[in-house]
């Protein structure tokens, strides 16, 4: 199957970041490994001075045939060029270089200088005696006859090869490791690119009025969980459109407010995904601004499936809530500490009136409870800051009248009687930022006509708003 320009695009990205990073964590590797053999090449060559050490402790019989003989054979042994100088510099013994200058003066040599000063020395330098570069350590040793110095020396060649080696094996590693982990990023890209593509597909087939079309492949994590809840969102649809053939004009219009509402968050995940993809997951400065963007948007879509799932739940339970005798006043002090936050951080002074007696009605209290929260918190999110938010509970004859009246923007008479219709905003923008689905209002009118009552709105521009609850009082 071919696969998408957002699929290519994404998988790029991450042979970009893993190839990259393969080669940084190789060269370094590969420094700590010509590091750590060069100072294992060192400690070696001390601990083997410890060997040849003790055949010099009288000074003289180390003179002997044989002995120099048998220190030859052991720096043969141990694949070093043994080198013996006396104080002046001049050397004494010499394992590998047939023809030495024995009067030359060798205490310049920067091993020899620093183990002159601190009786043990090192240095890596190219060797005119052997036209390599070598690794040397040298050693002082006080003897009866006077003062030594024994030096090993190791071709630096010799350390490359074994450098080469680890490189060797680690080009194989890392090679597999890249062929490894780009199977991993093909994996992860595949499980972040097929289930975006085709939830935009789904809901590109919803605005179409394909209400039958489902998310097919779920993934186990909270892109199968928007998943579901788009297959949820799609099959309330289909039931609705179904069952209310009539009302297909107004359908219509909700089809394509849900799939607008839809595309727009996922849109913006899809570029903000792609963005960390091609780079800015490196971005400290930005990328944990990035995903709030992306956990803002998947929480206005939950948010927005949790709206229209309570409205289809609402509309199918028409006529089946069992009315109960309900106060209104512990209703009301659970709505006001909801939102106490809020009110606090606007400085929104609010007053509670209860007039005429006792405010017993029959009706929900779940229901109650929901009608209010969405009258207050809109109530509280229009008004602006230092604003005047009042609840106010009255009788008149056989019903009691809760009015959530507030000093807000108000609403302009030609939008009143379209606030309760599902999606409908005054201010679309200011709706959004404020965290609305356009749906809070539809819920509320379902609701009230659920438990028999009713509600209305007085508003003006620039004066405030005012929504009235009107339940049969007990």
């Amino acid at each position: 199957m071919m696969r998408s320009k957002f699929f290519w695009k994404n998988f790029l990205s991450y042979c970009l970041i893993i190839g990259f990073t393969t080669f940084v964590v190789s060269y370094l590797l590969v420094l700590k490994a010509e590091t750590f053999i060069e100072e294992n090449a060192i400690e070696g060559l001390q601990e083997k001075l410890v060997l040849f050490e003790s055949y010099f402790a009288d000074g003289s019989t180390w003179r002997e045939p044989e002995t120099i003989k048998r220190l030859v054979q052991m720096a043969h042994e141990t694949q070093t060029r043994l080198t013996v100088l006396n104080e002046a510099g001049e050397i004494q013994l010499e394992s590998e270089v047939e023809e030495v200058r024995v009067n030359e003066n060798h205490n310049a040599r920067p091993e020899l200088k620093e183990a002159a000063r601190n009786d043990v020395g090192t240095a890596k330098r190219y060797s005119d005696s052997t036209a390599s570069q070598t690794l040397y350590t040298a050693k002082k040793i006080h003897t009866a006859q006077g003062t030594l110095f024994v030096r090993l020396g190791v071709p630096v060649r010799n350390l490359q090869d074994r450098v080469a080696d680890i490189f060797s094996a680690l080009g194989i590693g890392a090679s597999m490791g890249m062929i490894l982990s780009l199977l991993v990023a093909l994996i992860i890209v595949r499980r972040i690119t097929d289930p975006v593509s085709e939830m935009t597909k789904v809901a590109e087939a919803i605005s179409l009025g394909n209400y039958a079309a489902r998310i097919r492949r779920l993934p186990n994590n909270e892109l199968g969980t928007l998943g579901e809840a788009i297959n949820r969102l799609a099959a309330a649809v289909q039931a609705n459109i179904s069952r209310r053939e009539k009302m297909e004009q107004i359908r219509r219009e909700f089809s394509s407010n849900i799939s607008h509402e839809l595309k727009t968050p996922l849109t913006s995940i899809k570029g903000y995904v792609d963005t960390l993809l091609e780079g800015a997951l490196e971005d400290k400065a930005n990328n944990l601004r990035f995903l709030r963007i992306i956990n803002n948007n998947a929480e206005r879509m939950i948010s927005l499936v949790s709206d229209l799932l309570n409205l289809a739940t609402i509309e199918a339970n028409e006529g089946l809530v069992e009315l109960e005798t309900v106060d209104w006043r512990p209703i009301v002090q659970e709505a006001i500490t909801r939102q106490q936050i809020k009110l606090n951080s606007k400085e929104i002074k609010l007053e509670t009136m209860i007039e005429d007696g006792e405010p017993v009605v029959k009706g929900s209290r779940k229901a109650m409870s929901h009608i209010l929260e969405n009258l207050l918190q809109n109530a509280v999110n229009y008004t602006p800051s230092k604003g005047h938010v009042q609840i106010v509970l009255k009788r008149d004859k056989g019903f009691i009248d809760l009015a959530v009246k507030d000093t807000g923007i108000g609403i302009a008479r030609q939008d009143q009687p379209r606030i309760f219709e599902r999606f409908y905003r005054v201010d679309t923008a200011r709706s959004r930022n404020e965290g609305g689905t356009g749906l809070g209002l539809a819920i509320v009118k379902h609701l009230v006509i659920q438990i028999q009552g009713s509600i209305a709105v007085d508003s003006d521009i620039g004066r405030g708003s005012t929504f009235t609850v009107r339940l049969p009082a007990v």
